[in-house]
Parts: structure tokens; C-alpha cells; sequence
């Protein structure tokens, strides 16, 4: 079997910005969705918030997806942004980067779909263990 999915995650504890590379060859669409946990009793204000997308993960430029530098509320329980981007015709890479307005614990999962050639073993799919049912 070969799954047609990716999962990355990348979490940072007691930190302003959170970013991370992500390597978007042989899929077709990704959900990147970031959030950040509960500091002091408020949901920390998430700014700075920008997309770029890489050929070689090196020298990046700043996607337009109408996102940069949003502010999001503090006190609102849900996800402080989510790009839901279509991936043919974009770079190898994307590189989310969310910055918070407090230090707090964030984190970053994308999932990517629609796979040509999925990944088939643990470190393909950026992972430790993966089980194939």
C-alpha cells in the first residue's frame, strides 16, 4: 500500500516564532495549520505570519496568500491560521514562520494529499514509526 499522505510537525516550547521547512515533492495540495497553547489563562496573539516557498531550501520568497503579517485574537480557542495551498505549480518547498506577540508553546502540522509517488517507509514520511495497514 501506498498511503497517499504526509504528515510534518514542528512545535516549539517557549518561543516568539515558530518556522519550519517543508519538503512538498510528488503532492498536489497541503493543510498547513498553526496554532499555540494557553499562556498565563489567554491564547497567545499570533503575528508575523508568513508563507515562502523554496526550490533549493535555501534562498526563499514570500508567497502571496493575503495572510502576511496577520494579527488573530488572544482570546479565541481555535487554530491561528491555516493555509490550505495547491501545490502544482508552486517550489519543492514551503516554509511557514508564525511569530506570537507572547513566548508560549506553538506548533505547526501540515498534512499533504494526493500523492503520486506517496511515501512508503518511516523516514519518507517524516516519521519514526510508520504502520501500513
Amino acid at each position: 500500500m501506498r498511503p497517499a499522505t504526509k504528515f510534518v510537525c514542528a512545535n516549539g516550547a517557549g518561543v516568539s516564532t515558530l518556522t519550519t521547512s517543508i519538503n512538498c515533492q510528488g503532492f498536489n495540495y497541503a493543510q498547513i495549520v498553526a496554532s499555540a497553547t494557553i499562556t498565563n489563562g489567554l491564547h497567545a496573539t499570533a503575528s508575523n505570519t508568513i508563507l515562502e516557498e523554496s526550490d533549493d531550501n535555501s534562498t526563499f520568497t514570500t508567497v502571496t496568500t493575503g495572510l502576511s503579517q496577520v494579527t488573530t485574537s488572544a482570546t479565541v480557542d481555535v487554530a491561528k491560521v491555516v493555509w490550505n495551498v495547491d501545490l502544482r505549480g508552486r517550489k519543492k518547498y514551503l516554509k511557514p514562520t508564525v511569530g506570537l506577540a507572547a513566548t508560549a508553546g506553538m506548533n505547526i502540522v501540515a498534512v499533504l494529499s494526493n500523492g503520486g509517488d506517496a511515501p512508503v517507509t518511516a523516514s519518507e514520511s517524516n516519521a519514526i514509526n510508520l504502520a501500513n495497514l
